[in-house]
């Protein structure tokens, strides 16, 4: 389902909602001060990984390794039926 997260530039309140249309998006307001001011948030995804490499078949199972990188612990996600 389109369900997005949004801030209100006004008041600061995080919320989220089923937007079905474009039409609805561009008439959101803030359901605790009812200001238009919002931005959309990036919202992080939601998968489910197995660490470390599969038992089974690869290619069915998602896959997250984690090391260490100039910037502290990166990860890497293969996702099932994602070749190079």
């Amino acid at each position: 389902m389109p369900i997005h997260e949004f801030k209100c530039l006004n008041c600061n309140y995080t919320f989220e909602l089923l937007v079905m249309s474009k039409e609805e998006m561009d008439s959101i307001r803030c359901p605790k001060c009812q200001s238009p001011e919002v931005s959309k948030l990036m919202s992080a995804g939601n998968i489910s990984v197995n660490e470390g490499p599969s038992r089974n078949d690869p290619r069915s199972h998602a896959t997250m390794q984690t090391h260490s990188c100039d910037t502290g612990t990166c990860a890497t996600v293969t996702l099932p039926g994602y070749e190079k």
